[in-house]
């Protein structure tokens, strides 16, 4: 019986659907890589968080990865910007995802103070993208051909499975967000949310009623609702155009009230792939036969029509042979990888196998429904020692303030220096080690490690640290009396911080 029923799931899975829902959101989504990207460049941020700081954050298990040169770096973000380019157009594909994920991850791996769910995100999207065949519709070869011949033209069809699975992980994000906001300070105090609608106490007409405590408790409840029901009602077509109007209200609305970046735009958009296959055709279609749309006429053909006809058809000539050149170019490169992922199968055929491929989704999507889950493994307060917090879909969960310093003992002399963190980390890195506890040890390491080298002596390291948690009166959070240099970093329990059960 269990055989038969993954027999007739992987049989659905592997079935061929229209390509158009998954090629517009390849379109939408590298025109949103680009302007993520762009922003590094616009706010300053490659120099800031990346190139001017003297000492990063890590990722426990990830200290091994260094910071780049400026003259690496800043070239590395520059072709992050075509890479974006190709994977909306759709030229170049695989290579330019492929690209596109290694780099935005090493990235990620720099600083662990600039950390965000939504560039996490991106990078499990851009993994899966690698897979998936998402460049059969609407790349520029196509869409090329659609506008010289003046109708739709047909595409190959995609394995269902390639929308499965992005749909996965747009879930899993909307309900691990909401089964992280089951907690008490969330119920009960309706917090950080009142915090943070606070904020917004003088926007005109609605501040008076942003800044009311019941306004909280609204926000609050309907933003669990929304996490926990949203999946659901997304998968079944009675209810999509529900679930998606739910996004757009949602999402608007913490765009407008929070600072959370891009996030909600690229929900948004990854919120769409829940709609048919073919739902960007059946749109056309039904804005067409209300006459909404104009018919093989639009404002960009009437300004070309104006063209000699002599300048438009040498300008097309070019344009076709061109893009001929650069599809040509692109459908070598295709083979070129194609051929020698062939090679390798002949090679290593067992680990490359479509079974051992079916494997690891299956493994991917078992750990992506259990690692979000790994903070019930600690003792304490997730929320407030943050074990097992990133990379769990703890969204919007925590307003934290804390003030830190640290005392460096001679143990020879028993001479004690204080060293203040702004003397040595960036506004982003100071703000963000002062409440958590695993980028406290790094920094007293740092601390300890630079005092040794600078007189041959042993020293010992101390952090005093008070933080407040959504509100409340600020604690202690670690032991002050623990010398941090003989701690180690680990994945195990940290008893050397405090369980802030005070109220």
């Amino acid at each position: 019986m269990r055989k038969k029923l993954f027999s007739n799931l992987f049989f659905r899975a592997s079935k061929p659907v229209p390509a158009w829902s998954l090629g517009l959101y390849r379109v939408i989504f590298g025109i949103l890589l680009f302007i993520l990207v762009f922003r590094y460049f616009a706010n300053g941020w490659i120099s800031r968080y990346f190139l001017d700081p003297n000492f990063h954050f890590k990722f426990y298990g990830f200290s091994w990865i260094g910071v780049l040169p400026g003259w690496v770096l800043y070239p590395l973000f520059v072709s992050l910007l075509f890479f974006a380019v190709f994977i909306s157009l759709g030229i170049f594909y695989r290579i330019s995802v492929f690209c596109f994920f290694l780099i935005f991850t090493y990235v990620n791996f720099l600083e662990v103070a600039v950390y965000l769910n939504h560039y996490y995100l991106i990078c499990l999207l851009l993994f899966i993208l690698i897979w998936v065949p998402a460049d059969r519709a609407l790349n520029l070869f196509h869409i090329f051909r659609i506008f010289k011949s003046g109708s739709i033209q047909n595409v190959d069809p995609i394995p269902q499975w390639s929308l499965y699975i992005l749909r996965f992980q747009i879930g899993v994000v909307y309900f691990f967000g909401g089964i992280g906001k089951l907690v008490p300070d969330w119920l009960f105090d309706a917090q950080p949310v009142r915090i943070w609608l606070l904020r917004n106490s003088d926007i005109p007409i609605f501040g008076p009623i942003l800044s009311m405590s019941a306004t909280g408790y609204f926000f609050s409840y309907a933003g669990l609702m929304f996490d926990l029901s949203v999946p659901f009602l997304l998968l079944f077509r009675k209810t999509r155009m529900l679930g998606y109007s739910l996004v757009l209200i949602f999402h608007f609305l913490t765009w407008k009230l929070f600072p959370i970046g891009m996030f909600p735009w690229v929900m948004i958009l990854n919120a769409t792939l829940f709609f048919s296959p073919t739902w960007p055709i059946d749109l056309f279609q039904f804005l067409k036969s209300r006459s909404m749309l104009p018919d093989r006429e639009n404002i960009f053909h009437f300004l070309w029509t104006r063209f000699p006809i002599h300048f438009r058809k040498s300008v097309l000539a070019f344009i076709e042979s061109y893009l001929f050149f650069l599809e040509s170019k692109s459908s070598i490169s295709e083979k070129f990888v194609f051929y020698k992922v062939g090679m390798l199968r002949k090679k290593f055929d067992f680990i490359l196998s479509d079974r051992i491929l079916r494997y690891f989704w299956i493994f991917y999507v078992f750990f992506q429904s259990l690692f979000p889950l790994r903070h019930f493994l600690y003792p304490g307060n997730h929320l407030w020692t943050e074990q097992g917090f990133r990379f769990s879909w703890q969204i919007m969960l925590v307003q934290k303030n804390g003030i830190a310093s640290f005392r460096v003992v001679n143990q020879q002399t028993g001479e004690t220096n204080v060293v203040l963190p702004e003397s040595h980390l960036s506004e982003i890195q100071r703000i963000m080690m002062s409440y958590q506890p695993d980028l406290i040890l790094q920094f007293a390491h740092w601390v300890g490690k630079n005092e040794k080298e600078g007189t041959a002596q042993e020293v010992s390291v101390y952090a005093d640290v008070m933080v407040s948690l959504n509100g409340r009166k600020s604690q202690v959070l670690i032991d002050p009396e623990r010398d941090l240099m003989k701690v180690s970093n680990s994945l195990l329990n940290k008893e050397w911080v405090f369980s802030g059960d005070e109220e």
